[in-house]
Order: C-alpha cells, then structure tokens, then sequence
C-alpha cells in the first residue's frame, strides 16, 4: 500500500459496531462470543424435561423465542436482564447487521488487521493461576470483562498498525469467517429453540461445521495457482478455524461417539495449520516483520487447544514440535506473542521431544501432505460436511415435530431470512 492509499485509508469514515451491539452479540463479534456460550446451556446430551414435567420451574414460564429486530425491541437491556420472564433463547434478524458490514467491507481490507479484545478464556485462564485469595469469581471475571469491552476508549476494530504492542489481532477476513462459522455453530444446537432431537445430534451437528471449516481450508489450499492474496486466505481460514476452536465450546462434538472420525479430524486440524505455515515459509512470510502479523497469536492458539485435549479428552495432537519449530524459524518469540502460558507449555512440550530448534529441511509444496490425507478422510467417510444438522434447514413441520412444545419456534420468521441464514440466536 502506497503511503497516499495508507493516509486515505486512515482518514477513510469506516462504521463500528457500537459497543451495546458489542456486549449484546446481536452482531457477530470476533472474541466476545465466548461469552455467549460460556455460560449457557449448551449440551443436547439429555433429554430436557417437558413443558408438562417442569411446570413447577421458573423456566416453565417463558415463551419460546421471538423474532426482533433493533428497531421494534420496546424494552431496555437492563429491563430485560432483569424480566424473570425473559426468553431462554432470542432469534434476531440479522439483516441490519449485514447491512452495517457490508457497509465495513467497503473501507475494510479483507488481509489487513485489526484490535481485538483480548478473548475471555485468555483472562480465565491467568485468573486461575493466581493464590486462591487472590482470584476472582467467574461472576467478577464477567463483570470485569463487560466493563473492559464497554470502555469508552476501546481499541476494538481499529487498525492494528497504530497499536503495535497489542498482541490481540485479526484479520478482517478471519473476522468475518469467524462470525459466520460461530452463528452457523448455534443452528445445530437444539436446546437454543427448545428442541429434543436426539442426544448425539448438537454432537454431530459441530462434527459437521468443523469438517465445513476444512473443507473451506481444503477448497483455497487446494487451488493450483498462488498469489499473496491467496496465501493471506489460506492463513485468514487458518487463523478462523484456531479461533473458532478456542471460543466456542466443544463438550458435545468431543463426546461424539465415533472416536476414530474425532482423532482423525482433530489431527487434521494440526495437519492445515502447519501446512498453511508452510505455504507462509514459501513466500517468505515467516518472518518477525511479517506481513502476516498473528503467526506467533495462532501457533499460542493451537499449542493451548492441544495441552487441553490431551489433559481433559487423552487426545494426543500431532504437529506440536512443527508448529513451535515453525516460529522459532520466523524469529517469534511465544512468550510474547501468544496467549497466558504459552511459556510454560513450549517448556512441557520440550521436556517430552527434546530441545525444539528452527525448522529445517527443504521448503516445498504440500509438505506435510494435505492433500493426500484430506482426500483420505473424504473417501473413509463417504460424505462430510453439509447441511444435515442444521436447525434452520429443516422443514417447518419438522422443527414443530422436535419443539418441546410442538409449534416450530421459527413460526414467527420469515421463510427468506431462514433460507439465507441471517438469524442469530442467543441464550438469554
């Protein structure tokens, strides 16, 4: 970018989501989602009870979700924080939003980056480090967060090249991947529409956005010719599918029932991150002054996700040694680029394989074989991805036939944004 286009993107009016669409997640936002799933109900593994059986509960009084927009909604949010009668789960349009990125894409960089907030799980996980006295409660951690994320001078959104020392950043295409995957990730729960399927189908439904996530990997990896847009895509789905794994919690796709497909697509998510560093290591991006900026970020990312598979599922991730010998190569150092403790698990990593050192050997395409073994897994399993556990592509009859209580809880919606996927449902 030439220095009049850097000056003119600067000066440029770009729109941000304000920080009540923000904290409220009516728009789909790259690190706050967490919060979202967190701490709601999230597992289809037993059956909840009917309206008939709970009538006794506080829950037995709520109506089933509603369809709003920003512009009907009469109450406030702290009215609605506070109505003991308020929806478990809210079905908000979307369009507006979509509207307001469409409007940021216009002035927004597809491969540049930008702040984010530092994600929750980064602040738990420091939290619970800490001298029993001295750690707070998930209840002050969320209040502390939401004060951190409504602050007048946030640095959310803005360009990452103005706070260089803020190690919390995205592209904007990884942003908006994120957000998709994220909202698309609540279609397959059924407990967000007060739904009984079967106790697998949440399970299966993110076994199934997951291999979504690769087979988009696999689609922009797959492409013959390479540019350095198309390289920045292939790190920006790689950067979304970490994030992705981090934020939204992932109890019912682990106690899938099928554990060979679980392992196989876990260590397939390995296998695209080190091949996408690869493809980084070819056109001489790894480096400490890269273009792609979030190298040490997203490698912090995997190498957390992997210690806590192997400590809470016994699933032992492959690429580990690669991915820290990847950014040894590039010059990063972990400590300060990735997340809270990411020292301490390249030392435990260490004291497994030996000393890691930069990462040798000749630079070719498809080193650490994609291709071969996507195509592998694709065949083994028939047909992946698609659309079968997805709420939203049901018929209507068919939600009614699943709904607690037998009316589609989509009734109120209209069939267009269904169709297109432009509903956010949330926990209330």
């Amino acid at each position: 970018m030439s220095s009049r286009e850097s000056t003119l993107w600067r000066t440029m009016p770009v729109a941000v989501p304000s920080k009540k669409t923000l904290v409220l997640s009516i728009a789909p936002v790259l690190l706050s989602a967490y919060l979202i799933y967190r701490f709601s109900p999230l597992s289809s593994q037993t059956r909840p009870r009917s309206r008939s059986e709970s009538s006794s509960s506080s829950l037995s009084k709520q109506a089933g979700p509603t369809w709003a927009t920003k512009r009907n909604k009469s109450s406030t949010d702290d009215d609605e924080e506070e109505d003991d009668d308020a929806d478990l789960v809210s079905i908000l349009s979307d369009g507006e939003d979509h509207e307001q990125n469409d409007l940021d894409s216009e002035y927004r960089r597809r491969h540049e980056y930008y702040c984010q907030f530092r994600p929750f799980f980064d602040i738990r996980n420091e939290n619970a480090d800490k001298d029993e006295g001295e750690q707070a409660s998930d209840e002050e951690l969320i209040k502390e967060y939401d004060q951190y994320i409504r602050a007048g001078d946030s640095i959310e959104m803005k360009p990452a090249n103005e706070y260089p020392d803020h190690r919390w950043i995205a592209m904007w295409e990884s942003w908006k991947l994120f957000s998709a995957w994220e909202r698309r990730a609540s279609y397959t729960n059924p407990e967000f529409f007060k739904m009984y399927i079967h106790k697998n189908f949440h399970g299966l439904g993110m076994q199934e956005q997951i291999e979504n996530m690769l087979i988009a990997f696999d689609k922009e990896f797959s492409k013959k010719k390479r540019t350095k847009k198309s390289i920045k895509e292939i790190w920006a789905i790689t950067a979304a599918i970490m994030q992705f794994l981090l934020e939204i919690p992932l109890d019912a796709w682990l106690a899938i029932s099928d554990r060979k497909k679980l392992e196989t697509t876990t260590g397939l998510i390995g296998r695209a991150l080190v091949s996408a560093l690869n493809e980084l290591d070819r056109a001489k991006y790894l480096k400490p002054d890269s273009e792609v900026k979030d190298v040490g970020l997203i490698i912090s990312f995997y190498l957390y996700w992997a210690s806590t598979l192997k400590e809470e599922q016994h699933i032992e991730l492959p690429f580990r040694k690669e991915a820290v010998a990847y950014a040894r190569k590039a010059g990063i150092d972990l400590s300060l680029a990735g997340c809270y403790g990411t020292e301490e698990r390249v030392r435990a990593l260490e004291k497994e394989v030996g000393r890691i050192k930069p990462l040798s050997g000749s630079v070719k395409p498809d080193r650490w074989e994609w291709k071969k073994k996507f195509k592998k897994f694709t065949k083994d399993y028939n047909k992946i991805g698609g659309n079968k556990y997805n709420i939203l592509k049901m018929s209507r009859k068919e939600r009614a036939s699943y709904a607690l209580d037998k009316k589609d809880p989509l009734a109120d919606i209209p069939q267009r944004a269904i169709q297109e996927g432009v509903i956010r449902v949330r926990p209330r």
